[in-house]
């Protein structure tokens, strides 16, 4: 309110000493033009310019205001297009995730002016033709987005990369590879597609040294890694097959999951050791092996063992007789028996073994045993039990039925 009355007096004051100015001097103002001639003081020709002035400013105004209309419009028909274009790239981009690769490209290549388009609809266009199997207009897009600069290079190489591993061009998917800089071949999905051209090209080393890095950043499925490490180790196993010690080094150096029973690394590296006639390498490994592990391929090995280094495989082999299901490690402990001299041991041994798994080796072995100590009808025996036992298995088994025809 103070504010106000300051205003309205000072209003007031400068009213009054503009109007005593014009009543003491209204000022003489002459216009003429051709035959027009305009007379008036110089207050009114001052009022008048005034006057004129909001009057173009107000018309000014109204012009603006009605030339705005077609630009609300036209920013109006641009949203609905943006929204239109977002639309088709959320369609192209679920179709991609589900599979439907037609679909998808078609999508992403209507996904809007190149203003509207973000870096992900050349590339996944690219992708979606390359999933379809036509690597030729895969790599076609990506060269016209490198070519518009619409998608940054490091991703366009990744993909273009993608594209020819596809095609089984692997050679050009490692050339595409190389032109990434040492950081950006650092990144996961660069990482990835390093791991399958090194697959592909059996650069083992190479491969094993990606694959901790690709399990770990979930770009390649468990499944794929798992069997890609168990090839790549049991190549690099195949490859030391020229010294013993090559071969040992190998297996140690590789996961623990690969030298767990039922995994073929291990049967391979034996397999190397006896064909090398390296015995005392085989006898080291052996007895570290059963440590923690007795498998049959562990005790069929140890036939090619010396006696001197049987001997050293005792204790070890004592470890696992509760847990002995097939008798094999009972059938070892008796042909060390038979090395001690121990007769009545390894006669008990080797019926101990026969009990637990009735088959022809474990049955030839007690035969011996019992030949040995002098009883041969025992011994024929047993051995005429288990031919008959073999005999009836033959029979029964399907081959052996197809071949005899059909049972009457």
């Amino acid at each position: 309110m103070a504010r106000f009355s300051l205003y309205l007096v000072c209003g007031l004051v400068l009213g009054a000493v503009l109007v005593n100015a014009v009543s003491q001097d209204p000022g003489y103002l002459l216009v003429t033009w051709g035959d027009w001639q305009v007379e008036t003081s110089v207050w009114l020709a001052l009022s008048a310019v005034t006057f004129s002035l909001v009057v173009l400013w107000f018309i000014l105004r109204v012009l603006r205001t009605t030339l705005r209309v077609p630009r609300a419009l036209r920013r109006w028909l641009g949203l609905r297009s943006a929204r239109g274009a977002q639309r088709r790239a959320d369609k192209g981009f679920a179709a991609f995730f589900e599979g439907h690769w037609d679909v998808a490209e078609k999508a992403l290549k209507k996904g809007g002016a190149p203003d509207e388009q973000t870096l992900l609809h050349p590339l996944y266009a690219a992708l979606a033709a390359a999933r379809r199997g036509e690597s030729a207009r895969a790599l076609a897009l990506l060269e016209q987005a490198e070519t518009e600069g619409s998608a940054p290079a490091s991703l366009i190489t990744l993909a273009r990369a993608e594209c020819h591993l596809k095609a089984g061009a692997t050679d050009a998917a490692e050339r595409s590879l190389e032109q990434l800089s040492a950081s950006e071949r650092k990144t996961p999905r660069a990482k990835a597609l390093r791991a399958e051209v090194a697959h592909r090209q059996r650069d083992w080393q190479q491969l094993i040294e990606l694959l901790a890095d690709v399990r770990r950043a979930g770009t390649a499925p468990d499944e794929q890694i798992d069997v890609w490490e168990r090839e790549s180790w049991i190549a690099l196993l195949s490859e030391a097959d020229d010294a013993a010690s090559t071969a040992v080094s190998v297996w140690k150096r590789a996961p623990e999951s690969l030298k767990a029973p039922g995994q073929p690394l291990w049967p391979a590296l034996l397999q190397i050791l006896q064909q090398d006639a390296q015995t005392d390498a085989l006898q080291k490994v052996l007895q570290e092996r059963l440590l923690q592990h007795c498998e049959s391929v562990t005790i069929d090995a140890m036939n090619g063992l010396s006696d001197k280094q049987l001997l050293k495989m005792k204790k070890a082999l004592q470890c696992w007789r509760d847990e002995d299901s097939e008798g094999g490690c009972h059938a070892a402990l008796a042909r060390i028996a038979r090395i001690e001299g121990d007769a009545e041991t390894e006669a008990a041994l080797w019926g101990e073994a026969h009990a637990r798994h009735p088959s022809a080796s474990h049955a030839a072995g007690w035969a011996d045993c019992l030949r040995h100590q002098g009883k041969e009808s025992e011994a024929s025996a047993l051995e005429a039990k288990a031919l008959a036992a073999l005999r009836w298995q033959y029979s029964e088994s399907p081959k052996a039925r197809r071949a005899s025809g059909p049972v009457r």
